[in-house]
């Protein structure tokens, strides 16, 4: 009951349209109770009297009847629906809201398939029920109330005696209570089902590359079968309930018929009341055979109602103060102040974290993997929030201010780039839907974006297909790039942007990131030597601690760790680039010569000086 009547506070805006359904329930079965009634004045008061122009008339007037009938129908029905509809959403953009509204955290810790399932499948199933099951919920109770008041105007004992089938339709009614757990597990076996569908779907080359198509088959039959087992168990149920209710409906008139027959010879009713109380007891059985069907409804919507409530009810994680401050373009100053984070309960992530960065400086961050360097640039647009200290932009703490002017301001590159299903100009200014063309082509060139996108087939209209399936991997992290500095942030995070292309495409992107970074923060997580050595300061983490920290030179000289770190991550590209850069400056030499070569290659040193010795 609990969440049915939270369903039903969904319903409150439209309580105009709901009223003027229950009056129209109250008038069509008010109207449904006429055609017995004139009935049995056609027999008694027309036939018995031999008065053909009676039975004409209240002809006639079963006919008006039945005809103002189907109309209030038609009207209850469309109103039905208009609040039935208007309820679902409500209920799924309440929903898909608060879902949006959650930090990543949360995201963490719930499958997507899952919240597809509830944000579709669950929703479906309680808007079956408020379109539905509610109005057939109350059209019932009008006429069972209505029809047992006709009932006994017309003839009191038999009514009672019609009655003693009662606890029959009642003991029938008690075996469906355990219908609700069983619905809740099949809906969360459906969910199951969608996480596997969504991870196949998105996985489906891992899948073909190692044949794993059969595997994955089973994987999905399993839950699918328990699905078809769970709804065969619940048709069992529901086959032994329905013909049981049908039955008990069935044995009273056959009971009202004996006793009424017996009444009839005995003058104590005439034919024409026995006709009519049995056509109100078939009226009043028939919506009693439908409370089947509408407990089922009804706990199909509770459990899914739920599911649905579990996601409502769920606490943000990252929220925003009613008095937040709203930033204003800032300079881009970074600080954090002794941060700690976790993941709820579970053993710190980053301990102690203190540095600060100048508007316009650069920071990398360097370390092994599971060192803290994504969490730490996760907790500046507030995806997460600090455990303990404090992260601050321009000397606010960035809990104090609008998550929107804050968001805003930052630009975010990750390695793993998400393209919409939509065209390269809609992928491009996401983050700023009222950019020119020239704002977007620049952008564009500055990711070195500009000459691949005008080779593809529609140039910028060109749809990328899902997750930019239609692109390689280097041409959409390129598109991510430009994204990020069309919004043009005072923050700009990268997460090795340039870690999907080639080396010469590396360098083109880099020397416009030199210009784009000018006068901007920028953070940087760093696979590639190349960006180490740019960057103002460097930080080494190491299990979730800095445990050293300055210029490349100077932690090369002074660091166990960043040597380390070095030795393992950067001699290799070092190696490789100068071989790389010697390669390309020779060739570049021979065709200016004419294909003669050069009076001399340059080292790879030369072709990149930042590279240490």
């Amino acid at each position: 009951m609990k969440t049915l009547v939270r369903l039903l506070q969904f319903v409150r805006p439209y309580w105009l349209a709901t009223a003027v359904v229950i009056v129209m329930i109250l008038a069509m079965t008010g109207l449904r109770i006429a055609p017995a009634w004139l009935t049995k004045l056609v027999i008694d008061d027309g036939i018995g009297q031999g008065d053909m122009g009676l039975v004409l008339w209240y002809v006639l007037l079963l006919v008006a009847a039945s005809i103002l009938t189907n109309g209030i129908t038609a009207v209850q029905t469309y109103l039905e629906q208009f609040v039935g509809q208007r309820v679902i959403y409500d209920l799924r953009n309440a929903l898909y809201t608060h879902v949006q509204s959650q930090s990543m955290s949360f995201f963490d810790s719930n499958q997507s398939g899952q919240l597809m399932s509830r944000v579709t499948n669950d929703v479906n199933q309680v808007q079956f029920f408020l379109t539905q099951g509610l109005s057939r919920l109350t059209t019932t109770g009008v006429m069972v109330a209505f029809h047992l008041v006709a009932l006994a105007a017309i003839d009191l004992p038999l009514t009672i005696v019609a009655l003693l089938v009662t606890p029959v339709v009642v003991y029938y009614q008690r075996r469906m209570h355990g219908l609700m757990p069983m619905y809740r597990a099949m809906m969360e076996r459906m969910a199951d089902l969608n996480v596997v569908i969504q991870e196949n779907v998105s996985g489906i080359k891992l899948v073909k590359a190692y044949t794993r198509e059969a595997y994955e088959a089973e994987r999905f039959n399993t839950i699918n079968q328990e699905i078809r087992d769970r709804r065969i168990t619940i048709s069992r149920m529901m086959a032994f309930v329905m013909p049981g209710q049908e039955f008990a409906g069935q044995l009273s008139t056959i009971i009202v018929l004996v006793v009424g027959a017996s009444r009839v010879m005995t003058g104590n009713m005439t034919i024409g009341d026995l006709v009519a109380f049995n056509s109100l007891l078939l009226m009043l059985w028939m919506p009693m055979r439908f409370i089947g069907f509408i407990n089922q409804m009804a706990q199909q919507a509770v459990a899914a109602g739920e599911r649905v409530f579990e996601i409502l009810d769920t606490q943000l994680e990252v929220t925003e103060k009613a008095d937040a401050i709203e930033l204003t373009r800032f300079a881009g100053r970074v600080e954090f102040r002794d941060v700690s984070f976790a993941y709820g309960k579970n053993p710190p992530l980053l301990r102690d974290i203190g540095f600060t960065i100048e508007p316009g400086g650069t920071l990398a961050l360097v370390g092994a993997s599971g060192s803290g360097k994504s969490t730490l640039i996760n907790l500046i647009p507030r995806f997460y929030d600090v455990t303990t200290g404090a992260v601050l932009t321009d000397g606010h703490d960035v809990r104090d201010v609008q998550l929107k002017s804050l968001r805003s301001q930052v630009g975010m590159v990750m390695q793993e780039t998400f393209l919409f299903n939509a065209t390269i100009r809609e992928n491009i200014c996401y983050g700023r839907e009222d950019a020119t063309s020239e704002e977007m082509e620049r952008a564009a060139r500055a990711a070195n974006a500009h000459e691949f996108i005008m080779e593809q087939t529609d140039g910028y209209e060109t749809l990328v297909g899902e997750h930019g399936v239609r692109l390689s991997g280097g041409q959409r992290q390129r598109l991510a790039i430009a994204r990020a500095l069309l919004v043009d942030p005072r923050i700009l995070i990268l997460d090795e942007a340039t870690s999907s292309v080639d080396t010469q495409t590396d360098f083109m992107i880099q020397r416009a990131l030199d210009d784009l970074m000018e006068g901007r923060t920028t953070i940087v997580i760093a696979h590639r030597l190349s960006t180490v050595q740019r960057a103002d300061m460097i930080l080494v983490l190491e299990d979730g601690r800095i445990v050293s920290r300055g210029t490349h030179r100077e932690l090369l000289e002074s660091s166990p760790h960043y040597r380390r770190i070095h030795d393992l991550q950067f001699r290799l590209q070092y190696e490789g680039a100068a071989t790389t850069n010697g390669d390309q400056l020779a060739l570049a030499g021979a065709r200016s010569n004419g294909g003669k070569g050069t009076n001399g290659r340059r080292s790879g040193r030369d072709a990149n000086e930042e590279v240490p010795r």
